[in-house]
Protein backbone atom coordinates (compact mmCIF):
# COMPACT_ATOMS: atom_id res chain seq x y z
CA UNK A 1 0.00 0.00 0.00
CA UNK A 2 1.52 3.29 -1.08
CA UNK A 3 1.34 6.28 1.22
CA UNK A 4 -0.29 8.83 -1.11
CA UNK A 5 -1.71 11.25 1.44
CA UNK A 6 -0.48 14.32 -0.44
CA UNK A 7 -2.11 13.12 -3.66
CA UNK A 8 -5.37 12.63 -1.74
CA UNK A 9 -5.13 16.14 -0.28
CA UNK A 10 -4.71 17.56 -3.79
CA UNK A 11 -7.70 15.64 -5.10
CA UNK A 12 -9.74 16.64 -2.05
CA UNK A 13 -8.95 20.32 -2.60
CA UNK A 14 -9.58 20.23 -6.35
CA UNK A 15 -13.03 18.56 -6.35
CA UNK A 16 -14.95 21.24 -4.36
CA UNK A 17 -12.91 24.01 -6.00
CA UNK A 18 -13.90 22.80 -9.47
CA UNK A 19 -17.56 22.55 -8.52
CA UNK A 20 -17.61 26.12 -7.18
CA UNK A 21 -15.72 27.27 -10.30
CA UNK A 22 -18.40 25.64 -12.49
CA UNK A 23 -21.06 27.49 -10.46
CA UNK A 24 -19.24 30.78 -11.07
CA UNK A 25 -19.04 29.98 -14.78
CA UNK A 26 -22.77 29.18 -15.04
CA UNK A 27 -23.71 32.39 -13.24
CA UNK A 28 -21.29 34.37 -15.42
CA UNK A 29 -22.66 32.90 -18.66
CA UNK A 30 -26.25 33.73 -17.69
CA UNK A 31 -25.18 37.17 -16.39
CA UNK A 32 -26.57 36.67 -12.89
CA UNK A 33 -25.16 37.70 -9.53
CA UNK A 34 -23.92 34.88 -7.35
CA UNK A 35 -24.73 35.14 -3.65
CA UNK A 36 -22.88 33.87 -0.62
CA UNK A 37 -25.64 31.35 -0.01
CA UNK A 38 -25.09 29.79 -3.43
CA UNK A 39 -21.35 29.61 -2.89
CA UNK A 40 -21.80 28.07 0.56
CA UNK A 41 -24.26 25.49 -0.77
CA UNK A 42 -21.95 24.71 -3.69
CA UNK A 43 -19.04 24.19 -1.32
CA UNK A 44 -21.10 21.81 0.81
CA UNK A 45 -22.14 19.89 -2.32
CA UNK A 46 -18.47 19.67 -3.30
CA UNK A 47 -17.74 18.23 0.14
CA UNK A 48 -20.47 15.68 -0.50
CA UNK A 49 -18.74 14.71 -3.73
CA UNK A 50 -15.54 14.32 -1.71
CA UNK A 51 -17.39 11.99 0.67
CA UNK A 52 -18.58 9.81 -2.22
CA UNK A 53 -15.07 9.62 -3.62
CA UNK A 54 -13.75 8.92 -0.12
CA UNK A 55 -16.09 5.95 0.30
CA UNK A 56 -15.01 4.54 -3.07
CA UNK A 57 -11.34 4.79 -2.13
CA UNK A 58 -11.84 3.08 1.23
CA UNK A 59 -13.60 0.19 -0.54
CA UNK A 60 -10.64 -0.15 -2.94
CA UNK A 61 -8.20 -0.20 0.03
CA UNK A 62 -6.57 3.11 -0.88
CA UNK A 63 -6.65 4.17 2.75
CA UNK A 64 -3.89 6.77 2.65
CA UNK A 65 -5.30 8.62 -0.36
CA UNK A 66 -8.74 8.56 1.30
CA UNK A 67 -7.22 10.02 4.46
CA UNK A 68 -5.75 12.84 2.38
CA UNK A 69 -9.18 13.61 0.94
CA UNK A 70 -10.58 13.56 4.46
CA UNK A 71 -7.96 16.10 5.60
CA UNK A 72 -8.89 18.42 2.73
CA UNK A 73 -12.59 17.97 3.47
CA UNK A 74 -12.07 18.98 7.10
CA UNK A 75 -10.09 22.00 5.91
CA UNK A 76 -12.92 23.11 3.60
CA UNK A 77 -15.53 22.41 6.27
CA UNK A 78 -13.78 24.62 8.80
CA UNK A 79 -13.49 27.41 6.21
CA UNK A 80 -17.22 27.06 5.47
CA UNK A 81 -18.03 27.01 9.19
CA UNK A 82 -15.98 30.15 9.84
CA UNK A 83 -17.36 32.16 6.92
CA UNK A 84 -21.02 31.18 6.84
CA UNK A 85 -21.95 30.07 10.36
CA UNK A 86 -19.80 31.91 12.91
Amino acid sequence: MKKEIFKGVLIGVIIPFLFVAILYLVFFVFEKRITDQVIGSGLLFGLGLNALFLRRLFKKDNDYMARGIMIASFFYFFIWLYQYVL
